[in-house]
């Protein structure tokens, strides 16, 4: 349980308040800062897996609130633990089916491939209708990933400074200069190695065009990704089907197509998931509300799969009057009732509205 919970205008801070400190020194290289990010993503997964609405992507050492008398919705004193209990608690959790992570490493700048040379590096570049007033993503946001993208390039910062200058000025609403300097600086300040593709692609769909997927915009896709060849190991975990899985529907899908019909069997053989893990990761992935499936049979049949963050952003462009028409007709193709998807979109949309609203912090990259 929290020390203490904090009631915003748009939602709750949890605190949990240490015993005692825990003291970063340059003798041990800074472990405890990587130990406590961690700890503080074990949280994030420990209440995400029942539905709650956590933030998964603010920085962990960020600001927040300081609570008053007018804003504590609760408090307990005696909710207060060590630093190696919390180390204790968090390498339990680490045992948890939902918390396994695969084996990732950072793409950008290695064997040649820079993110400056990828396709939705100049797509960006090439847009100049960006603005600052947009209530998903602005200016702000764009300008940081540019700059992030140079800075994993291995770019210098007075390069990217002069190359970016010349593109805000291009901008029908530019940055003022000092406030691009200082987002500049921040993407260059060694708090971040990269822009999640995840944020690069709804940059682009937002900005660019809604029926971009990420084969228009990686020159390397997903199920790449890996340290060691498939051909070269065992097995595969089930993390790793799951993330290549995701990075299948993300290169199949777009705002404007936001779902595709496609049978099991070309999956498994696009992606090398065994068909009863394929299922397994089609159940899980419903469950947490990252996708929605439905089968239908017959020679012409196979699985209809769509991305909730795609269906999302294709309907925060449409009116109230195609926004029902929208609910009714995934209703009758996914078999769920009006209700939830109606729930279920809304609730992602208003996620998506507030996690990348127009914050730096919102792009470090996080290997946990």
């Amino acid at each position: 349980m929290p020390t203490l919970i904090l009631k915003t205008e748009k939602g709750y801070q949890a605190y949990f308040v240490l015993q005692d400190a825990a003291y970063v020194t340059s003798s041990t290289g800074f472990k405890v800062v990587n130990v406590a990010k961690l700890i503080s993503q074990n949280i994030r997964e420990h209440f995400k897996k029942d539905n709650l609405p956590v933030d998964m992507t603010c920085n962990h050492f960020g600001i927040a609130r300081m609570p008053r008398l007018d804003n504590v919705e609760y408090f307990d004193k005696n909710n207060i633990y060590t630093f190696a209990e919390w180390l204790s608690w968090s390498m339990q959790q680490d045992d948890f089916e939902y918390l396994k992570r695969p084996n990732l490493f950072v793409l950008s700048g290695t064997e040649g491939q820079k993110q400056i040379d990828e396709p939705w590096y100049h797509l960006l570049k090439n847009t100049s209708k960006i603005r600052g007033e947009k209530s998903l993503m602005g200016r702000n946001n764009v300008v940081f990933t540019l700059a992030l993208a140079n800075y994993a390039s291995g770019i210098d910062q007075s390069a990217c400074l002069e190359e970016l200058t010349d593109y805000n000025d291009e901008l029908a609403i530019p940055l003022k200069i000092n406030e691009l300097k200082k987002t500049i600086a921040s993407a260059y300040s060694g708090k971040y190695e990269a822009a999640s593709r995840d944020f690069i692609r709804i940059l682009c769909q937002t900005w660019v065009d809604s029926s971009l997927t990420s084969k228009d915009l990686f020159i390397r896709q997903g199920w790449y990704k890996f340290k060691k060849s498939r051909d070269k190991r065992q097995r595969s975990h089930f993390s790793e089907w799951r993330e290549d899985f995701l990075a299948y529907i993300q290169q199949e899908t777009s705002a404007t197509n936001p779902y595709l019909r496609v049978k099991k069997k070309d999956i498994t053989k696009t992606i090398g998931i065994p068909e009863r893990s394929l299922d397994h990761v089609l159940k899980q992935l419903q469950s947490e509300g990252k996708i929605m499936y439905s089968f239908k049979r017959g020679r012409q049949g196979g699985v209809i799969i769509a991305s909730v963050i795609s269906l999302a952003i294709s309907l925060m462009n449409k009116t109230r009057e195609a926004r029902e028409d929208y609910y009714l007709a995934l209703s009758r193709v996914f078999g769920r009732t009006l209700s939830m998807i109606t729930h279920l979109l809304n609730r992602s949309v208003e996620q998506i509205k507030e996690r990348y609203s127009d914050s730096g912090t919102l792009f470090e990259l996080d290997t946990g």
